[in-house]
């Protein structure tokens, strides 16, 4: 068996000690309940948007950091100090199965919040958008010793990154659009849009917007590879 399809088989095993899979099927059935008790025949496209755009975010920057605080907690950040697994395998198998749950959820409330969309254009948007958050939750738990700072961290970001949903809405005036267009979330909202009507962007702009998630996915895995030998590799030794 390879190291990494011991680390997923590690992963596995503690996202359902941690409860990850029961919490990740309650806060979507709570979103779906939400959705269907609407007294609509059909969520307008931002709507729908919204709800998707919330549900991968909240879980991906969320429960990595449960994760990491809880193999803290029990020493298990000790061991790996002294294991072959290279940082590259330790952050992979975290994103690849987190990503997986997030993933999954979001295209659950996906088929219960939008009348039609592109599958594979959906595909794309939350497995990045999904990816992205959870190596930003893994730099915010790695950076963090206790559950208060952790949540205070977690505050902090998400409120960045729920910043574009402003401008989105049109609460913001639109000179600031292009300042706020700097947050990942901003293409996320944006191609979740297009999935659902796609007139919404031209297919130039869909390519740019994937084309900065990658440039995000690409810093989030160097700072996330940066922070595991700075501050989880160290408290190993």
């Amino acid at each position: 068996m390879s190291i990494f399809s011991s680390a997923m088989g590690w992963e596995l095993s503690l996202q359902s000690r941690s409860f990850i899979y029961p919490a990740t099927v309650v806060s979507t059935l709570m979103i779906c309940g939400f959705i269907l008790v609407l007294p609509v025949e059909a969520l307008e496209v931002k709507w729908a948007t919204f709800f998707i755009f919330m549900d991968p975010a909240m879980i991906g920057l969320s429960f990595v950091g449960a994760i990491i605080l809880m193999e803290k907690s029990e020493g298990t950040i000790s061991a790996l100090g002294v294991t072959p697994m290279k940082p590259s395998l330790y952050i992979a198998a975290k994103v690849f199965s987190l990503t997986l749950v997030t993933f999954a959820s979001g295209l659950v409330v996906a088929f219960v919040a939008a009348d039609g969309f592109s599958i594979g254009r959906m595909l794309g948007v939350l497995t990045l958008s999904s990816t992205v958050a959870v190596l930003f939750g893994f730099v915010c738990a790695a950076k963090s010793s206790t559950m208060n700072q952790l949540t205070i961290t977690l505050l902090w970001v998400s409120m960045i990154a729920y910043l574009p949903l402003l401008t989105y809405f049109e609460v913001l005036p639109q000179f600031l659009k292009p300042l706020v267009a700097l947050i990942p979330s901003y293409s996320v909202l944006y191609l979740l849009d297009a999935c659902l009507d796609g007139s919404s962007l031209t297919e130039l702009w869909t390519l740019v917007a994937y084309g900065y998630l990658f440039a995000w996915v690409a810093i989030g895995w160097a700072w996330a590879s940066r922070v595991y030998m700075a501050n989880i590799v160290t408290e190993g030794k």
